[in-house]
């Protein structure tokens, strides 16, 4: 007798008796399946998770380089620096209520740099004025980067994501 014909051979079934579940093989074939499905999943469904915290993080950015230059366009100059996670003097009156610096798992900071020599690139350039975004979160770091960081001046240093609005 072969190991497929004893792999084949069952009780036979009595004439009102049916087939209650599954074999142990059809159950082992169906977890296989769903685990491979499982493992191709995960890394596509936490990839979606980072992009959605990075496009919340790029709402709230936007939000504040609208009210910055709406306060340069009323009073003829910038915001005086912030702390980081705190609503820069009389910025607030140009944000939505109750918007706030501070988000899961990272913080705004506004950024407005004197540079009385210049930078080593362009000695003319006086300030520069910028949006950092502050989180631990390395994978949104890298998201905001990947989003933002095609289209205008940005660096990266320690766990702060700086966004260049205007250099002057």
């Amino acid at each position: 007798m072969s190991l497929f014909s004893l792999l084949r051979r069952r009780r036979p079934l009595l004439p009102d008796e049916e087939r209650l579940g599954f074999t142990m093989v059809e159950v082992l074939t169906v977890m296989v399946v769903m685990g491979t499905l499982a493992r191709m999943a995960v890394p596509s469904f936490h990839e979606v998770l980072v992009r959605a915290r990075a496009a919340e993080v790029i709402g709230d950015f936007e939000t504040v380089r609208v009210a910055v230059l709406s306060y340069q366009t009323d009073h003829h100059q910038w915001p005086a620096d912030g702390h980081t996670g705190q609503v820069p003097p009389g910025l607030a009156e140009y944000l939505p209520d109750n918007f706030s610096f501070e988000g899961l798992g990272y913080r705004l900071d506004w950024e407005n740099w004197v540079l009385p020599g210049g930078l080593p690139q362009d000695p003319e350039a006086r300030a520069v004025l910028a949006v950092s975004v502050v989180t631990e979160d390395l994978e949104l770091g890298q998201a905001l980067g990947d989003i933002l960081g095609g289209g205008m001046a940005h660096y990266a240093l320690g766990d702060a994501y700086t966004f260049v609005i205007e250099r002057q």
